[in-house]
């Protein structure tokens, strides 16, 4: 393989840029081409499938990527709910590895459509349910349809430590949700947290009388800190 060295020819002109580059000659070329060719699809499946997963939606990816992570991971504590929960969760919680499985958006029946893959490829010995605030949003369950949707739901991970965290109030002063949730259906929401939990001996973690949210639900960085600060004095007593 030949390269020309940049230099001025003989007429003191500088080679062509086709000439500044190596020599092949026709086996070289020959046997470059289908390495050329296997890159060029390679290059092209890459950029394929890069979109593709940017027009998956976002929820749906984040699903996909929990129930994934389910099948790999030995974490002996899984936390499902929405998008607070998404964003709050911690990595550990009393000394144990978490699994952070919640999906912004999630309402109760999301979660007992993933509970039982969830459960059978995970086998948690304790689990934390965060649920309850896009259920309170219209329309919505009946509260007596909500609560037996929460014990079908806990049912499915019979024999597991559960921690049961009531639903956060809303910031009212920065909220476009402020219309859009029913605090008197959350009030009822929490009424049957706490019930569901003395029955079956499940922790409960208080919601808190006031939040930090950057928007009225979702929570700030302090917001996001004081969710786990209630739920590690709750969970690691």
């Amino acid at each position: 393989m030949r390269f020309y060295s940049g230099r001025p020819d003989a007429g003191g002109t500088l080679p062509s840029r086709r000439r500044l580059m190596p020599a092949l000659s026709h086996r070289q070329w020959a046997r470059l081409r289908p390495w050329l060719l296997a890159l060029a699809v390679a290059g092209g499946a890459v950029a394929l499938g890069a979109l593709i997963v940017s027009e998956i939606p976002q929820r749906t990816r984040i699903a996909f990527e929990a129930d994934v992570r389910a099948r790999f991971s030995t974490a002996p504590v899984l936390v499902i709910g929405d998008s607070i929960t998404y964003q709050a969760a911690p990595r550990n919680l009393c000394g144990e590895e978490v699994l952070n499985a919640a999906v912004p958006g999630d309402k109760i029946d999301d979660l007992l459509s993933r509970a039982d893959a969830l459960e059978r490829h995970l086998a948690p010995a304790r689990v934390v349910i965060a649920i309850g605030a896009n259920d309170a949003v219209k329309p919505k369950h009946s509260i007596a349809e909500w609560r037996a949707r929460y014990r079908d739901l806990i049912s499915r991970f019979a024999g597991t430590q559960l921690v049961l965290v009531e639903v956060n109030p809303v910031e009212h002063h920065r909220s476009p949700y402020a219309d859009m949730l029913d605090e008197a259906y959350v009030a009822e929401q929490n009424a049957v947290i706490r019930a569901i939990a003395a029955e079956t001996g499940a922790v409960v973690v208080p919601a808190p009388q006031s939040v930090s949210t950057t928007d009225g639900i979702h929570p700030s960085r302090a917001g996001a800190l004081l969710w786990r600060a209630r739920l590690f004095s709750a969970a690691c007593r």
